[in-house]
Order: C-alpha cells, then sequence, then structure tokens
C-alpha cells in the first residue's frame, strides 16, 4: 500500500471502504495506517461531516515508511470449487414430532407395559404416556388441544392463573409447561 494513497482513501472513503477495496478487514487496514504512521478519522467523524461540525483533516506526517506490505494472504475459492451449499434442515416441532413418531411410540408402550418398572421409579405417567416428554410448552399443549384455533399466549397465561387447565401447568424458568393429558376446566 502506498502511504499518500492510503491517507486519501481513509479521510474520503472511511476504514471500511478501504478495506474493501483491498478486500482486508478493517483491523488491518488500522495496521497499515499504524505502520505508516498515517492519521485516521475519529469515533463520529463522519456523522460531524454530514452536519458540518467536522474538524478540519490533519495533515500527513513528515515521517514513516512510504510502503507498507500486509502480510495477511486471502484465499479466494477457486472458480468450479467452491463447496455446495447445504440445504437447510428445516426444524420439527414437538406437535409435529408426537404426530409422526405416533406408531412407533405405540410399540413402546406396550413392549413397556410387559417390561417392569426399575425399584425407586419415578414414572407417574399414564400407560399411553410411555416414551412422551412428561411436560410440554403450554403453547404446544393448546396447539395438540385446538389445532387452529388455540389462544394466545395471554389467554393461557390467564387460564393457567384462574386454575382452568389441570392439572395445574407448572413453570419451568420463564415458560409454563402442562402435561399432555391436561384438559381445559370450563366454568
Amino acid at each position: 500500500m502506498d502511504r499518500e494513497e492510503l491517507y486519501r482513501d481513509v479521510w474520503s472513503k472511511g476504514v471500511s471502504m478501504v478495506a474493501r477495496k483491498y478486500d482486508l478487514t478493517e483491523g488491518e487496514i488500522r495496521k497499515a495506517c499504524f505502520a505508516l504512521d498515517v492519521p485516521r478519522p475519529a469515533r463520529g467523524y463522519w456523522s460531524k461531516l454530514k452536519t458540518g461540525d467536522a474538524p478540519p483533516v490533519p495533515p500527513l506526517p513528515s515521517s514513516g515508511a512510504s510502503t507498507y506490505v500486509c502480510t495477511t494472504v486471502k484465499r479466494k475459492p477457486t472458480p468450479g470449487k467452491e463447496p455446495a451449499p447445504k440445504p437447510a434442515k428445516p426444524k420439527e416441532s414437538l406437535v409435529e414430532w408426537v404426530l409422526k413418531n405416533r406408531a412407533e411410540l405405540q410399540t413402546q408402550k406396550s413392549s413397556a407395559q410387559t417390561r417392569p418398572q426399575p425399584y425407586g421409579s419415578m414414572h407417574l405417567l399414564p400407560e399411553d404416556m410411555v416414551g412422551l416428554p412428561r411436560f410440554i410448552p403450554l403453547q404446544f399443549w393448546a396447539a395438540l388441544l385446538l389445532g387452529e384455533h388455540a389462544p394466545s399466549s395471554g389467554t393461557l397465561l390467564r387460564w393457567v392463573h384462574d386454575g382452568r387447565i389441570y392439572p395445574q401447568p407448572i413453570k419451568v424458568g420463564k415458560a409454563w409447561n402442562v402435561r399432555k393429558d391436561a384438559a381445559y376446566v370450563p366454568d
């Protein structure tokens, strides 16, 4: 990099534009300015320049090296050798997972009925819940129960506080969780 050219570019375009010009990072441009003793605009200079309150551009000091060689080498991908982008795998919700794996869960249920529970087991769920999570988020429960007509999260919170869901949901962290077999209790 030439010192005078770097000085003109930094004060006319800014460090980020100079970095794009040379295909370098802003940090490497700052290192070059430091090595060549080139002053850089202070923070907020470009905003002040737009309003007309910018300080004058300082002169280029007489001391300093005339050229700078950047030691960082940027590798550009060779044409035709770019890795193919991986297709984005859509995340499936808990409801979709349960519906997709319903048959497998039923087979686990039948095998779980023949297998005795280990001593001291904390398994307190009904037999049809074997293999499913003990508690699910309140919004998923509402989606399972009411489908597209599920109420808003505010309404669900009001149901929790009014005791309209049985068994009572539990709060884990900031989220309310409820058993899958919970029911809405009307007036």
